[in-house]
């Protein structure tokens, strides 16, 4: 197949460049290289801006890309909903491959039928898995009025040529739908294309330096402080370690949860935590490289509905990664498995403050966990292996060599 022969790719997705949310980012990364190899790349996203970027032809719907509160936040998935519609419907031919994420929740369920009906196939790119989401936070009582919807999302994901969730538990679930297996793919995202190459020593240590933690064991947690994550157990354990002024507790980013976490370390008086807020992508390496250990958490039942993208930058960065959650999903055994970090169940404060100080003193074993979390990155997380795989799967789609 020749340049003149790729078929158009059209995403969805509600944030894209300049907008800073993980989906955004991962989606200007895969459209930008994409096109810089020689793909028509079109993009569907709220807000305004300009209408091309890197080769990348953007239609913008108007509406807000941010919230101001609840009301806000339906009114602009509801005017997205209906406007990507309308685009898909203006834009999609027979032969393209429209590719939908999951901002908002259930743009592929809105909008499969439409885009399947002006001839495009469409594939399913899913970050996190709605409507099970809510019952999972309110209880199984939510489930039931969200059925129609599920059935709804359950149509759209069996009549696309593929669903990509980003984890092997949620390919898992996908398939209990009654999907094909062979259509329920896993497709790890990447690390950001910053950490290909390790930040400078020099640079780490004048981070430190600047966070006056030289000298200092650090434990940090990095990126968005979410619903989804469980963050009790790692303040029962600096609170286990509020004594022992070397080990240092990091929270670094933003998120709907990071107000309350500070808030329940300072109602505590836990001096050995500290905050910072979201760094800049390109200071990435640095900061995530200033710490000697990582946290990735997850609350018990959500391991088949969102997978922790940090993940793959922790490994980029060399880091031992120390998960808190469900001790039988997929993360925690390919910890074990690629013998680069530890995981602990949720409420396992104890385990967790215990483990830290046992790492503080081997710190041979912290750098050999290391060495073998930036040998995982290099084996499936770098860019370059993820715009390999979505090459193949997109050649195959468009030349038929793959079921549809």
């Amino acid at each position: 197949m020749n340049l003149r022969e790729l078929p158009r790719i059209i995403f969805a997705n509600r944030v894209y460049w300049p907008a800073e949310a993980a989906t955004a980012q991962l989606l200007t990364d895969l459209a930008e290289a994409l096109a810089a190899r020689g793909w028509p790349v079109h993009i569907i996203a709220a807000g305004t801006g300009p209408a091309e970027r890197h080769g990348v032809l953007i239609h913008r719907t108007g509406g807000g890309e941010r919230h101001a509160g609840r009301l806000s936040q339906a009114l602009n998935y509801g005017s997205y909903l209906i406007a990507v519609r309308r685009e898909i419907t203006r834009l999609a031919r027979p032969g393209d491959i429209v590719v939908l994420m999951t901002d908002p929740p259930l743009l592929a369920a809105a909008a499969t039928g439409v885009a399947r009906h002006r001839g495009a196939q469409v594939v399913h790119w899913i970050q996190d898995i709605y409507p099970e989401i809510v019952p999972a936070h309110l209880g199984a009582w939510a489930a039931l009025p969200l059925w129609p919807l599920k059935l709804w999302r359950n149509h759209a994901w069996r009549t696309a040529s593929r669903c990509l969730p980003v984890s092997e538990d949620m390919a898992q679930l996908v398939r209990t739908q009654k999907i094909d297996a062979a259509h329920a793919l896993a497709m790890l995202n990447w690390a950001p294309r910053e950490l290909d190459q390790p930040a400078a020593v020099e640079a780490v240590a004048a981070q430190r330096d600047g966070w006056s933690l030289t000298g200092k064991f650090v434990a940090a947690y990095s990126g968005n402080l979410g619903r989804v994550h469980e963050f009790a157990t790692l303040l029962d354990a600096a609170d286990r370690l509020r004594s022992d002024p070397e080990i240092v507790f990091l929270f670094i980013g933003d998120g709907p949860r990071f107000n309350a976490v500070r808030r329940a370390a300072e109602s505590r008086g836990l001096a050995n935590v500290r905050f910072f807020p979201a760094q800049p992508r390109e200071r990435l390496g640095i900061t995530l490289a200033a710490a000697d250990v990582h946290f990735v958490t997850l609350l018990p039942g959500f391991e088949r509905l969102v997978f922790p993208s940090k993940l793959a930058g922790i490994l980029a960065a060399g880091r031992p990664a120390l998960f808190v959650g469900p001790p039988s999903c997929a993360l925690a055994t390919n910890l074990s498995r690629d013998r680069c970090g530890l995981a602990f169940p949720a409420g396992d404060g104890a385990g967790v403050a215990q483990a830290l100080q046992s790492l503080r003193a081997d710190r041979a074993r912290v750098t050999e966990f290391g060495r073998s979390a930036r040998a995982s990155y290099e084996r499936g997380y770098t860019f370059a292996q993820a715009v390999t795989r979505w090459e193949e799967l997109l050649r195959g789609l468009a030349t038929g060599r793959v079921a549809k």
